[in-house]
């Protein structure tokens, strides 16, 4: 099932400025954001909007009219919505008429929404609800679409997908691929108790959509179980608009059931510097393991020490010893060794990353890069339309080489970085976060000023202005004397992006030094969407895992991969909510995409799921 990951608020940005495409399940026809019907102008759109306004100051009326619709078309596929609201808005909608007002009206909220502006595209909508409610039903419908992205953007998930629902079948082709992709997107952001609450509430075909989300997500069902109901779905919704989506994962569901391993080996350290990491992800895998063993029939699991010197021997026994499936190991070397093995007996996933292209077609990679994070920053900040970023990261081969993967992804995007500066534990990090932000230098010019001449000007220090953001790599005690220096050296506007790093949970009241800073982590940290396992973990783990807290969700999310690692790697575009992130394959190696959140009153608030431009492939989401 080829649901088109075109994400919930990048359309927003991203999808609804550039007119993303989207890939529906199982056709081969492409779909794109709606399209709105504008009157072709009788020139190309000029580069520049001044160049822009002087022409249409020489137009007649009509001309005029037809031209800055055009034009603010062509910009806001160009990705440049400030743009194109600056040429709508010197146009007075009365002078319009009623085809040409609807035309605007979508444009300027499509521009509106691609500067991050979801309540004044609601306010625009409701503003000409009355004359809205004239018009024809697909108008009306394409309206309710723009109002659905706005209501997503906004984090009103649920509000969001109701209005799609509804407009579903007024729609044209095109549209219903679109908003079909959409609501699939909206469905696997609403949080588990939110989703039952919804279904208990409905019916039609929101009902459907719901139940059908729901079983997909269901995070104890085993492949048998799913495909049971997958088939239950199908004879009780025949008429629902995802039907035709149905067969294709029916199918790779029911290829990974009859290849899924009865036997997994896994690959740990219970010895050596790695033991206490090892310990955590065991605890994982046998929290997931256990609740399995409640709901369907687990594989065998039996575990072995990669601790030791010889980890090819290790490797071996587990084989000889009947493992149909390995995980492991943990240590990158040791992963790198069984790679370059070439060939290998049975399917394994190592539980970290190699720097290697050359490895098997069964050799499988996952883990928790701080580089992923990284990227995902990168496209975070180009979605909101950044430009320029700064960079301050810790001194060392591990900061520079996160700091490498953010600019590597950032540049790919066409951002710029200004400035970069590492910096030391210790009480110096304040004078490297004055320097960076050149304070100094702009005291040095208000002093000049103010002996030179005798105007009367403000000669109050001023940061540099040209980083649109700052991509922070720092844990919560560097964070701590990071942010308040910022905001003495009158940095406080400025947004400061963090990896998971920032964040380890303590006393709110230790991290109200770190206020205002977004940072990306995994739902298992952020979110309370799987307390049926954060109950079974305390009630196994009553002592917790502490700074290891992050492995032992990895743990989780490693042993539900032996199960499905076919799913991902047969269809690419299939993707499995876990704790750890949604985590979805590319190159054999799992990618993670995380949630977002921001520190208020120092503790973490998560943030609405956002899109996020760059990612062309389509992705369809599978249970847990």
């Amino acid at each position: 099932m080829e649901f088109r990951k075109a994400y919930l608020a990048a359309l927003l940005a991203a999808a609804v400025v550039a007119g993303c495409s989207t890939t529906p399940s199982s056709k081969t026809k492409v779909y794109e954001t709606p399209a709105v019907a504008t009157p072709r102008a009788p020139t190309d759109a000029p580069a520049a909007l001044s160049a822009a306004r002087n022409q249409l100051a020489g137009m007649d009326a009509d001309e005029r009219i037809t031209s800055t619709l055009s034009w603010a078309s062509t910009y806001l596929g160009e990705k440049r919505a400030a743009d194109a609201s600056q040429l709508l808005a010197d146009l007075s909608p009365g002078q319009l008429s009623s085809e040409q007002r609807f035309t605007w009206l979508l444009l300027s909220g499509r521009a509106q929404l691609g500067q991050q502006q979801a309540d004044k595209t609601l306010t625009l909508l409701q503003q000409y609800q009355d004359e809205i409610l004239q018009y024809p039903a697909e108008h009306q419908a394409q309206l309710d679409l723009l109002r659905a992205d706005a209501l997503a953007m906004q984090g009103k998930l649920l509000d969001s997908l109701q209005q799609r629902v509804a407009a579903h079948p007024l729609l044209s082709d095109d549209d219903q691929g679109y908003n079909h992709n959409m609501i699939w997107q909206l469905l696997m952001q609403l949080p588990n108790t939110d989703l039952a609450d919804a279904i208990d509430g409905s019916s039609g075909d929101l009902r459907g959509w719901l139940t059908l989300a729901q079983l997909y997500r269901d995070p104890i069902a085993d492949l048998d179980a799913q495909v049971t109901r997958l088939n239950q779905w199908s004879a009780q919704w025949r008429t629902h608009p995802a039907i035709d989506d149905v067969p294709q994962m029916l199918e790779a569901l029911e290829k990974a059931a009859s290849q899924r391993p009865s036997q997994v080996a896994i690959l740990l350290p219970t010895t050596g510097t790695l033991q206490t990491a090892g310990k955590a992800l065991q605890e994982g895998i046998m929290t997931a393991f256990y609740q399995q063993q409640k709901n369907g029939q687990p594989p065998t699991l039996r575990f072995y020490d990669s601790g030791g010197d010889d980890v090819l021997a290790v490797y071996q026994q587990a084989v000889a010893d009947g493992a149909d499936f390995i995980l492991g190991p943990l240590a990158k070397d040791k992963a790198a060794t069984i790679a370059a093995q070439g060939t290998l007996p049975v399917t394994t996933l190592a539980l970290n990353y190699i720097d290697t292209d050359n490895r098997a077609d069964n050799f499988f990679q996952f883990g928790l890069a701080p580089e992923d994070e990284a990227r995902q920053i990168a496209n975070h900040g180009a979605r909101s339309g950044a430009l320029q970023a700064g960079i301050l990261y810790p001194e060392g081969e591990w900061g520079d080489r996160v700091a490498q993967a953010f600019v590597d992804r950032w540049q790919e995007l066409g951002g710029s970085v200004t400035i970069t500066r590492t910096y030391q534990e210790g009480p110096s990090i304040g004078e490297t976060v004055k320097e960076m932000l050149l304070v100094a230098q702009s005291q040095k010019r208000g002093n000049a000023v103010s002996r030179f001449t005798s105007l009367k000007m403000d000669n109050q220090p001023r940061r540099r202005q040209d980083m649109d953001f700052l991509f922070l790599l720092a844990d919560p005690n560097q964070g701590r004397q990071v942010k308040p220096a910022l905001n003495f050296h009158y940095a406080k506007d400025l947004p400061v992006y963090a990896t998971s790093l920032i964040y380890s949970g303590e006393d709110p009241r230790r991290n109200q030094d770190l206020n205002g800073i977004r940072f990306v982590d995994m739902p298992w940290i952020l979110s309370d969407d799987n307390q049926a396992l954060h109950d079974a973990a305390n009630e196994q783990w009553p002592d917790g895992h502490g700074r290891y807290e992050r492995l032992f969700a990895m743990g989780i999310d490693a042993y539900r991969l032996q199960g499905r690692l076919y799913l991902l790697n047969a269809l690419p575009s299939s993707e499995l909510p876990g704790v750890t992130g949604r985590l979805h394959m590319e190159n054999q190696r799992i990618v993670r995409q995380l949630n977002w959140a921001v520190l208020v009153g120092g503790k973490a608030q998560t943030l609405p799921h956002v899109a996020e431009p760059g990612q062309t492939s389509s992705r369809a989401i599978t249970s847990q």
